[in-house]
């Protein structure tokens, strides 16, 4: 069955983090996308460009029912209508208690990270390791009764949770192991997998015998990304002609990008699975076979179409008119470049400053990364609906009209 050709209901759904970049995508897609039926809500995308002309998501996807309910620290911004929207902090039992009472989720979907790029390691063992613990108490039942019964929780993971930053992954699964203490040099990844494995570790464990799940996401980019397709369009719109030539690596190393849309899919997927065996534990059926299982597992979620990473990067450029041909490129070492960017690291560090260039970002210029979804595939039925050349097309767009409608406003 196509995705269009499904019908995915979910009762009372609660998303953690929904005012976020995957967050409202995840709302776009319960709500059967507003962002494509009410002006309030469109998507800024250049006009008159059939560079930038894809169908429609609500076409592609399944359609969903459901009553959709937000909670973030601040949701003052993204929101979407038709859905209720409240402010929250999900480290604190009162206020999660406070907003689990007004909402009463069947399903609980948890986005809620702080920003890798902000490196602040409290904030991040905060957040996504005693926040998701104290979300997962609350939706469990543990903190007394907020006139509901929480069936499904559904965490927003990361693939690299089994990734010490430096290392080629080849078509890796899920049965990797979790990297954690010195080999993990990206603390991020480090809370991360300590929040999955609280996640499911809990799962039938609550009160309420709520079952749970992981996604780990590889790559994401999309509409309203504010990490990977603006810092690779900021190097290509200000750099000269001359810079835009270099290439870290020979770009023979293989990469996931995956297109937002596709996780937010996968988690729809997700939550619909996880609500159908809960009501076979509830109804005394037997559990599901090994091969088949949901709860308690993981899931890595890609385009399935892994490519070269540089190839991506040029394609990007060249939806901005700065478009390097294959001929023009100069691929410059990684072993020359990752010890200057040490070295810059080691300068710039001494004056409280980050380099453009960091041997962390020439390894991942230079890495193979990509992963198996066979297992998503299998068990939720998962296959990505928009592919990686117009997920990246409708990345670029949105960057683009926004940055034109900020600098008309300028102008007035």
């Amino acid at each position: 069955m196509s995705a269009k050709g499904r019908k995915l209901e979910f009762g009372n759904v609660l998303v953690v983090g929904g005012c976020g970049f995957l967050g409202w995508h995840i709302v776009d897609h319960l709500l059967n996308f507003p962002s494509e039926t009410d002006p309030s809500a469109a998507l800024p995308k250049p006009q008159g460009d059939a560079r930038f002309e894809f169908p429609t998501l609500a076409s592609r996807y399944p359609t969903y029912k459901a009553k959709v309910s937000v909670v973030d620290l601040r949701t003052s911004h993204n929101r979407l209508p038709g859905a209720e929207y409240y402010d929250g902090d999900i480290t604190s039992v009162r206020s999660m208690l406070k907003v689990f009472n007004a909402v009463k989720p069947e399903l609980v979907i948890h986005t809620a990270t702080p920003s890798v790029l902000d490196g602040n390691k409290q904030l991040l063992h905060k957040v996504n390791v005693k926040g998701t613990k104290t979300l997962l108490e609350v939706a469990g039942g543990e903190h007394g009764d907020w006139g509901g019964k929480c069936k499904a929780f559904v965490y927003t993971s990361s693939s690299s949770v089994v990734h010490d930053t430096q290392s080629d992954l080849i078509n890796v699964n899920e049965q990797w192991p979790y990297v954690r203490g010195p080999r993990q040099l990206e603390y991020y990844s480090e809370t991360k997998a300590d929040a999955e494995e609280i996640v499911l570790q809990y799962n039938r464990k609550s009160p309420n015998g709520m079952v749970t799940t992981a996604i780990r996401p590889a790559g994401i980019h999309g509409e309203k990304d504010t990490t990977m397709t603006h810092k690779i369009l900021e190097h290509g719109s200000q750099a000269s002609p001359t810079v835009l030539r270099m290439q870290l690596g020979d770009n023979d190393n293989l990469f996931d990008f995956t297109y937002v849309g596709n996780v937010a899919y996968a988690h729809m997927l997700a939550g619909h699975r996880l609500l159908s065996t809960y009501t076979r534990y509830e109804s005394g059926q037997g559990e599901p076979l090994d091969m088949e299982r949901v709860d308690g597992e993981a899931f890595n979620i890609t385009n399935d179409s892994p490519v070269y990473f540089w190839d991506v990067t040029h394609a990007m450029w060249a939806l901005i008119n700065r478009v390097v041909e294959p001929e023009q490129v100069w691929a410059l070492p990684e072993g020359l470049l990752g010890s200057i960017g040490a070295v810059a690291e080691t300068v710039m560090g001494l004056f409280g400053k980050t380099p453009r260039l960091t041997s962390r970002m020439v390894r991942y210029s230079c890495m193979t990364r990509y992963f198996s979804v066979e297992k998503a595939k299998f068990r939720l039925a998962y296959l990505p609906v928009v592919p990686v050349d117009e997920g990246i097309a409708r990345a670029v767009g949105y960057v683009v009209e926004q940055k034109r409608l900020a600098e008309g406003k300028k102008a007035l």
